[in-house]
């Protein structure tokens, strides 16, 4: 599970995202519009959601009797003004939410979602307002589940359920559940009718209104499982399970290439048609770094330097053609830092904090 971390991975900090919607697909749904993040923000969890102006994103914060709660902000970057839309008692420093999306006029995501640790999962689906008037989310279900996948499109909900090793759809007002199949699933995409998925060395495909599932490519002569999928046009980008492999593959499981090999390579994305990717123990520091790649090209670009010695770096995503990130120096923590999120542009240069109002009570 959690590789050891010479200078302090922070195992908790895999679940902070940093992870803001590459671009947001807006659609109609119950004349409200949908905003749910793209294949590559999923697969790295959807901590943050950007709608327009207003970045959605989650936070652990503990008041001033050690208690701790997991947050939502909405910050206008425009306006310059924040807000609390949900707040939910967590266990610990490290339950965050995750899976941001917006559908309806509200706001959905798993609580305290914990990803990579024997937790890995959500014991529900909450949705809120994100008006700010009423905090306190409602979950789908009355009773628990365990899911550690979720997507919204157009009024419905995909999600996978790890207690039954199941994909299911349902609609965003938790009616109509449908099994969709039944499946050791990891790294679920949904797009373009299809929802792909690997399970063990085989890489599977089955329609979002259910029937049989068929296999699109086995990986058994490449000695691999694949553990994270992105979907990208006609391709199926994927990270194998050692997280040293990217490659990808069409969607009709033809054209299979490695892209990029090194020893441990931490999460991934693609904006633009170029992937984005954190490495670890990169450089001469062997630190942690984010280096970019054209599929196809010969060498790999630095975005973030191990130079900037940013400790351990969580998922990335892209907005706006800015790659935001938290950045995890050996000496701090996520309680006591003020300059953990991080942004810098798709090309690289200038590393700044993304750090909003703080609004962390209230």
């Amino acid at each position: 599970m959690f590789k050891t971390i010479k200078k302090f991975k922070f195992s908790s900090l895999c679940v902070i995202l940093a992870a803001i919607a590459v671009f947001s697909a807006v659609t109609p749904s119950c004349g409200k519009k949908s905003v749910a993040s793209t294949s590559g923000n999923i697969s790295n969890y959807g901590y943050i959601l950007a709608n327009g102006t207003e970045i959605y994103y989650t936070k652990v914060i503990s008041d001033e009797y050690g208690n701790y709660y997991s947050n939502i902000y909405k910050y206008d970057t425009a306006a310059q003004t924040e807000m609390i839309v949900s707040s939910v008692e967590a266990d610990s420093m490290v339950s965050m939410n995750a899976y941001l999306s917006l559908d309806g006029g509200y706001l959905y995501f798993l609580p305290n979602f914990i990803h990579k640790t024997e937790k890995g999962v959500s014991d529900n689906i909450y949705r809120v307002k994100p008006d700010g008037v009423n905090t306190s989310p409602e979950p789908l279900f009355e009773d628990p589940i365990q899911c550690s996948f979720m997507h919204i499109s157009n009024g419905t909900i995909f999600y996978y359920d790890e207690s039954e090793y199941a994909i299911y759809r349902m609609k965003t007002d938790g009616t109509k559940k449908q099994l969709i199949c039944e499946a050791y699933a990891e790294g679920i995409t949904v797009g373009a009718g299809k929802i792909y998925y690997a399970e063990f060395e085989l890489l599977m495909e089955v329609s979002t209104n259910g029937g049989e599932p068929r296999e699109l490519y086995d990986f058994t002569d490449h000695n691999l499982y694949v553990e994270y999928l992105i979907l990208d046009g006609d391709y199926l980008y994927y990270l194998d399970d050692n997280q040293s492999e990217l490659g990808r593959i069409r969607i009709d499981g033809t054209d299979h290439k490695t892209l990029y090999s090194y020893t441990y390579i931490e999460y991934f994305n693609i904006n633009g048609g170029v992937l984005y990717f954190v490495v670890d123990e990169y450089g001469s520091d062997a630190n942690y770094a984010v280096l970019s790649i054209v599929p196809g090209g010969r060498s790999a670009k630095v975005i973030v330097s191990d130079k900037e010695e940013l400790g351990y770096i969580s998922p990335i995503s892209i907005w706006d053609n800015t790659v935001y990130f938290i950045g995890m120096n050996s000496y701090e923590t996520i309680m006591d830092s003020d300059d953990v999120w991080y942004k810098v542009g798709v090309s690289g240069g200038a590393i700044e904090p993304f750090q909003p109002l703080n609004v962390y009570y209230g």
